[in-house]
This record gives C-alpha cells, sequence and structure tokens, in this order.
C-alpha cells in the first residue's frame, strides 16, 4: 500500500507511531496497516526468535520500516518501558501481533500505565490452554474435558477411566496438545490408548513453534461436530464480533482433519451466530478480556447442538493476514482495521454493531494441499487458478526449491488461495476446481526418490 504522510499529533510535534508486539505473521500485517496510515512503527520482541518466524512476512506487507526494535526484559519490564519512552516519537498504542506475544502484552501495557490492558492477574489463563478452559467452567458455560498431564501413567489414566479411549480403535477418541503454542503445532487426535502414547512422547519434551519446551501435555475429549472462528474486538469490556468462519477438514494423506478451506460463515437466519457469539464474548468475560483482539476456536457439538471453546487466542486471526483480503469486501472493514479504529477513532468500534450484518457475497480460504512430498519445481497450473472467477489473491509459503511436506495439517500446507464472489455457489466450483488442480498438475513436486536418480 502507498504510505501516507507521516502523522503528528502531539503538543511537541513528535510523529505519532504505534508499537506491535511480537509483529510476526498477523502481526506483521498489522504493523503494515499501521504503516499505510501514516503512522510510524516500532517492535517490540518478546523472545530472541528463530530466523524462520522471523522470515514470515505476508506477500502484502510489502516494505516495512522499523522505525525501532525493542528486545523485552522479562525480567524488568520498567526497562522496555523505559526503552519506548526514549523513542523520539509519541506513541499512540501497543498492541499485540502475535500469540507468543499475549503474555508480554499485558505485562508491557500494565507497566507501562496509560494504555489499555487486561492486566497480568490473568495473563496465563488468557496464554495456557489447561487454566482457560477451566476458567470457562467455572463461569458456569460449557468447556472441554480436560487434564493436564506430566506423565504418560496419568494421561493414560485420564484417557481410559475418564474419556473412554480404549486399547483398539472402537472406544472415544482423545485430543492431545501442549499448553502453549499456535495453529496445529503438536496437536494430534488419538483414536486408541496406544496411538495417545505414542503422540504423547512426540508432544512432552520438545520445543513448540516458538521454541518454548512443552513440560506437560494437555490430554482433552475429541468433540465432533463442526469447527467455526469467531474472531472480536474489545474495548473497556465492550466486545464486538468481526467475522465469523468456518472450517472445512477432511480426511486426507492418513491424517484425519485436514484444512480444505476456512469460508466466511452466513446463515439464513443468524441463530447460530447470534449463539456463538453470546457464548464467546461470555468467554472472553470470563477471562479478563477487555481490551484488544480476540481469535476464538468453537466447536458446535453434535451431540449436544451447542458451542464448546476448543481455545482462544487473545491476538488477531492468524494465518499470515490473510483473512483480511477476504472479510473487507464482504463485511466493509476487518479485524485489523477495527484494532486501528479503536486506537485513531474510538467512535468507529462504537458505532460497530455486536457482529456484521449485510454482509455481501462470500469468501473462502482455500488451503493447497501435497499430495506427496518432495522438492517443488515449480506451480505450472497457477496461471489457471489465477482465471478462475472469484480468484482474489494468494499466499505461497513454498517457493521453488523448497522441500514440501505431505500436508496433514495447516501448518504443512503450501500456500493458500483467496476467493471472493458475490455468489457463493461460484465459490464452491472454484474451491473444488483447485483441489482438483492440487491432485493434479497445480504444483510439481519431485519426489526424493528422482531426486536420488538424478543425481547418478
Amino acid at each position: 500500500k502507498p504510505l501516507a504522510k507521516t502523522r503528528s499529533s502531539a503538543a511537541d510535534g513528535k510523529p505519532d507511531a504505534i508499537v506491535v508486539v511480537d509483529p510476526l505473521s498477523t502481526g506483521a500485517r498489522l504493523a503494515a496497516e499501521a504503516q499505510a496510515r501514516g503512522f510510524l512503527i516500532v517492535r517490540v520482541m518478546s523472545q530472541a526468535f528463530p530466523d524462520e518466524l522471523l522470515s514470515i512476512i505476508p506477500a502484502a506487507c510489502g516494505s516495512l520500516n522499523w522505525k525501532a526494535t525493542v528486545m523485552y526484559d522479562a525480567a524488568n519490564p520498567g526497562e522496555t518501558v523505559a526503552a519506548l519512552k526514549a523513542l523520539p516519537v509519541h506513541l499512540l498504542g501497543i498492541l499485540v501481533g502475535c500469540e507468543s506475544g499475549v503474555e508480554c502484552h499485558d505485562a508491557l501495557t500494565t507497566a507501562f500505565g496509560g494504555f489499555p490492558s487486561n492486566g497480568i492477574e490473568k495473563s496465563l489463563t488468557r496464554r495456557d490452554k489447561h487454566p482457560m478452559g477451566e476458567a470457562v467452567r467455572a463461569a458456569g458455560l460449557r468447556a472441554v474435558k480436560q487434564k493436564l498431564c506430566g506423565s504418560w501413567a496419568d494421561a493414560r489414566a485420564f484417557c481410559g477411566d475418564e474419556l473412554k479411549v480404549q486399547t483398539g480403535e472402537t472406544g472415544a477418541w482423545c485430543v492431545l496438545k501442549p499448553c502453549k503454542s499456535a495453529g496445529t503445532d503438536g496437536v494430534f487426535i488419538a483414536k486408541s490408548l496406544a496411538e495417545a502414547e505414542d503422540k504423547f512422547g512426540e508432544i512432552v519434551g520438545k520445543e513448540n513453534v516458538f521454541g518454548e519446551t512443552n513440560a506437560a501435555v494437555l490430554v482433552q475429549e475429541f468433540m465432533k461436530g463442526t469447527e467455526f472462528v469467531v474472531d472480536s474486538v474489545s474495548v473497556e469490556g465492550t466486545h464486538k464480533c468481526v467475522a465469523i468462519w468456518v472450517y472445512d477438514k477432511r480426511p486426507c494423506n492418513g491424517a484425519q482433519f485436514v484444512y480444505y478451506s476456512m469460508d466466511l460463515y452466513k446463515s439464513a437466519d443468524g441463530k447460530r451466530e447470534d449463539a456463538l457469539v453470546k457464548y464467546v464474548h461470555g468467554v472472553l468475560d470470563a477471562l479478563g478480556v477487555r481490551h484488544g483482539p480476540s481469535h476464538a476456536e468453537v466447536m458446535w457439538l453434535d451431540a449436544g447442538d451447542e458451542p464448546c471453546l476448543v481455545e482462544v487466542g487473545c491476538r488477531p486471526h492468524g494465518g499470515e493476514g490473510t483473512f483480511v483480503d477476504m472479510a473487507q469486501p464482504c463485511i466493509g472493514y476487518s479485524q485489523l482495521s477495527v484494532m486501528l479504529d479503536a486506537v485513531e477513532k474510538p467512535y468507529r468500534f462504537h458505532r460497530l454493531p455486536t457482529r456484521p450484518q449485510g454482509i455481501t457475497g462470500g469468501s473462502s480460504e482455500v488451503c493447497l494441499i501435497a499430495h506427496q512430498a518432495g522438492v517443488l519445481a515449480g506451480y505450472p497450473a497457477a496461471p489457471k487458478v489465477r482465471e478462475l472467477k472469484s480468484y482474489l489473491c494468494e499466499e505461497l509459503k513454498a517457493k521453488v526449491g523448497d522441500a514440501v511436506p505431505l500436508t496433514v495439517d495447516f501448518l504443512t500446507t503450501p500456500g493458500s488461495i483467496m476467493l471472493v464472489d458475490d455468489d457463493a455457489a461460484q465459490i464452491e466450483a472454484d474451491k473444488d476446481e483447485i483441489h482438483e488442480l492440487c491432485k493434479h498438475g497445480l504444483m510439481d513436486i519431485i519426489p526424493a526418490s528422482r531426486l536420488r536418480l538424478r543425481s547418478f
């Protein structure tokens, strides 16, 4: 986006700036949106991240011109505050950009003073999935059955006695995951005790996507139903839902639930949206969320015909911020634009309905699926995709020459295609076409066996 003229609203003439804590993935997109509005951008890094994470800059961001980079000192947040106050800028807001920055953002805004903050009392509850679920249960809302297990013996007892997982695949299923992570990192579904034990060993003691060691494993009931995403922004305890999405997950490549798409959700009568929003905003109250963005994944249970929280991130919707391009044309605003409005022009936030009304058309983020592993040689059928009627844009994570694994979750998808159209049927047809092309020629992936033959 073209840069606007640098803004200044302070009496001393200092330029206005926005701080983004951990501007990774969508956080980078948030910084780009702030920069496009004419704000200088400052980044606070909650920790030292590996280069592969730092390099995840969505194509839509263009060039990010950081005014300053400040490393957060968890042992002494006051030092970080002093460093920010010493900058020759007028700080208008401190915003969280990524899951890893939630606790840092809470501590920093609390220590800084003068900026909206959720405080630190329930900070761990908003980041750690175990106390999160227990806080929801304590509030009288439907919560997932779960137990935090430091050993396989504890996990086995809970799986067998409480969840009724059997030695074979005839009983209930269970879910195993790290307490702190993002996306589908380290999340497994087990159909038997043997499989649960195997997956437990793959999580405990290992590092999550942010480089943190998993000291324990969260074991939960497997919830059968349809999974929704409810994105919101909160100001002074007032919550506004800014979009509702529904996941299309199917068995593929030996995995039970592979992301095929994420679609903007709109029912005929709006009753399910109302129920989802009421439930999620009750969850936010239970977690002490009064300010900022949230991204809640909720299962609409087949058995009880009711919503139940999977987990909520007190940060923007992830996935490189591609949702912005799908929400803006259909709704008229996005979670990121509302976050910035809440800082720059709060009246715009308060004028919003509790959830989007009058959605025009539809949109879908179609996840590309690699049906074989190998090295990516190119996207020969990409021109066909770009000619589809509902094609809007693309975010290709896998580059030519990259090693591409089989797609078994969101983290292993090579990229995604964003579709927007006035006709929902057109979007479904184009989505089907993309997935057929994934099987037949969209990506030229050279298997490792062929590479070995070429080396002779």
